[in-house]
């Protein structure tokens, strides 16, 4: 009973018995602590019956009725303890919305982000308040160490002003016709690229349902990378197609390193996988792609997908520099997780070399003997520069160098 002298008080002014009224008093009872007293002023005289009767239903005990100055208090005690978790901090709020518009771009949550979600959280983020006898969703990923990554509302609003459409954004209508080799080079390189697409369109997916939304930030900027994919594989799509040539081959080293990403189940692992190790290599990819395609409108959509891709690498960066920083042990289950994926690529034990070929005719220009063997070396020496960049970002996570260089020897020949 520590709250009997603290009373709530709720003007009814004319309000008679009804449904509007008991709406009213349910509401009020509602954010109300156990034990705490509401004062119901009325201007109506007579309805002790009525309240007295509510109160009794709802379990609450009824206090009696006292005569105003032209006015009527009735008090109902609270006793059942079907209210909400806390006080929702509206003043604050609208405070905030007076003295901070330029921030309203902002998210605005709460600064104070906790280690665990509430056990309570359901589908709803920091700030709401919830009811007593909601549902616990026991979402998996409840820990800020498992997802989080600091620049990750920055990153989620750089996606949101650099969307681009990739219908109307390039000139579709000035890439020229290319000699057919050349041209079905480029269709072989949109297959590889579309598949690599979808693994990283997928993989998000399947975490984000797993994601306390307490962290929201995390969801809403997966959501945001899972849309860029989206368009990637569109855009791709879509040029294989401009000059007629359509799709091409799958090669099973492919999709065999594809599914070895997609099968893994710990978000930190795939993180590292996906992000740290996939898509940074994938950038290096791409830029080699952006410098030796052979017309602008071609160069600009992978300089575009580029973009997006390197916000990617930036969450995933973080992510994981931020996991091991907090348990420095999970350098060890990420060594593991890269080699255990290369023992299942061993299996096959070979690279892509459709996707090779056609790179090589693109670094060349043509599959004329010179052309191809220079387009050949320029290749072996972009798998030098994804090698180098792979140890670099490997030591920026927290790897010293000698691991950075065994991991980053040990990655799929699929280079995603």
């Amino acid at each position: 009973m520590n709250n009997q002298n603290h009373c709530i008080s709720i003007f009814t002014g004319h309000l008679k018995p009804s449904q509007a009224l008991f709406l009213k008093l349910e509401n009020a009872f509602l954010v109300s602590n156990t034990y705490e007293i509401i004062e119901i002023i009325s201007l109506n005289p007579n309805i002790e019956t009525e309240l007295r009767g509510w109160a009794k239903i709802k379990g609450h005990l009824y206090l009696g009725r006292e005569v105003l100055k032209q006015q009527y208090s009735y008090k109902i005690q609270k006793i059942t303890k079907n209210s909400f978790s806390s006080s929702a901090s509206w003043n604050k709020k609208m405070k905030g919305i007076e003295t901070s518009n330029p921030k309203l771009k902002d998210l605005n949550l709460s600064e104070e982000i906790l280690d665990k979600a509430p056990i309570d959280n359901g589908l709803l983020t920091r700030g709401i308040v919830t009811q007593e006898g909601s549902p616990h969703y026991n979402f998996e990923l409840s820990h800020k160490e498992l997802i989080w990554s600091d620049p990750v509302s920055i990153l989620y609003e750089e996606g949101k002003n650099l969307q681009w459409n990739a219908t109307t954004d390039i000139a579709w209508n000035e890439i020229p016709n290319l000699d057919p080799i050349l041209e079905k080079a480029i269709c072989q390189i949109m297959t590889y690229l579309v598949e690599n697409e979808f693994s990283a369109l997928y993989i998000p997916g399947k975490f984000i349902s797993k994601i306390n939304p307490y962290y929201m930030e995390v969801p809403l900027f997966l959501s945001s990378l899972m849309n860029d994919e989206a368009r990637h594989i569109e855009v791709f799509t879509k040029r294989a197609n401009a000059n007629g040539g359509g799709f091409q081959y799958s090669s099973e080293v492919t999709q065999r390193s594809l599914y070895s990403l997609f099968k893994e189940e710990d978000y930190i692992k795939s993180s590292f996988l996906l992000h740290v190790m996939g898509e940074g290599t994938f950038v290096d990819l791409l830029s080699f792609l952006e410098k030796y395609m052979p017309d602008e409108a071609t160069k600009k959509l992978i300089k575009l997908a580029k973009r997006d891709e390197m916000r990617h690498v930036a969450y995933g960066m973080e992510h994981v520099r931020s996991a091991i920083e907090q348990n420095p042990y999970r350098i060890n289950s990420l060594k593991n997780t890269a080699f255990k994926r290369k023992e299942f690529m061993d299996e096959l034990n070979t690279e892509s070399t459709m996707l090779l070929e056609s790179l090589a005719i693109l670094a060349g220009g043509s599959d004329e003997p010179g052309d191809y063997k220079r387009g050949f070396e320029l290749v072996e020496e972009l798998k030098k520069t994804m090698n180098k960049n792979r140890i670099k970002r490997l030591i920026d996570i927290g790897m010293d160098e000698d691991l950075a260089n065994d991991i980053s020897k040990a990655h799929t020949p699929n280079f995603m």
